[in-house]
């Protein structure tokens, strides 16, 4: 009895809500918001930050031409791009010799950052750097894993050790294979993250896509 008064009276409710003037009645709430563009989370304040950072340790960084340069086309940009276009200002901005370069940049970064403290967005302050290395340190190996061993445990290296595994697929997975056993929490997930054949806003690991596939084959076979 109990349950059929509630349900009556949820009909009773119903009745006059639907009977209530159209100004009156209470807006139907949407199911859901449409979620803020992680872009915005990414402003023009990165590539202000990021100059300062560099400004103490090198003092004679063009901020002002790089911030320029950065926020050149910023807007229409999403996440990512705006992270390689940072890049890109960053390549015009420091010395053109990429060893020298990439110690200016490693130089500027804060400490090393606690595991629960790379939660949410700011951590990826340091886009642009693992961005910078992926494209411009191509060809200086050493140089750039050991950027990259010291950018993964503020951010993630994630993004730029693919393409030293596609350029340089032995070289690179036996430093990894030293990496997978490191003390610290970050470098080792750099080893199990880096390694997808498939990763979210990453380019695919074509090597180990042909390996997998030729791998099936076999099986099915």
């Amino acid at each position: 009895r109990r349950v059929a008064n509630e349900v009556q009276h949820g009909r009773e409710l119903a009745h006059t809500m639907d009977a209530r003037p159209p100004d009156r009645q209470r807006p139907i709430p949407p199911y859901h918001q449409m979620a803020e563009p992680l872009k915005n989370h990414f402003g023009p304040e990165i590539p202000r930050r990021i100059a300062s950072m560099i400004r103490v340790v090198y003092p004679a960084f063009p901020a002002q031409s790089f911030v320029r340069t950065a926020l050149d086309g910023y807007d229409e940009l999403e996440l990512t791009p705006r992270g390689w276009h940072i890049a890109d200002a960053l390549a015009a901005a420091l010395p053109s010799d990429y060893p020298e370069a990439i110690q200016i940049l490693l130089a500027s970064v804060g400490p090393p950052i606690d595991a629960d403290a790379l939660e949410g967005m700011s951590s990826f302050l340091y886009l642009p750097h693992v961005f910078f290395v992926a494209k411009f340190g191509i060809d200086h190996f050493e140089e750039s894993m050991a950027a990259q061993y010291e950018l993964t445990k503020r951010f993630t290296a994630e993004f730029s050790i693919r393409a030293f595994i596609e350029r340089s697929p032995e070289q690179t997975l036996a430093r990894l294979a030293v990496w997978a056993s490191d003390e610290d929490v970050h470098v080792r997930r750099l080893v199990s993250e880096g390694t997808r054949p498939r990763l979210p806003w990453a380019p695919v690991l074509r090597g180990f896509v042909a390996e997998l596939r030729t791998a099936r084959a076999r099986t099915v076979g």
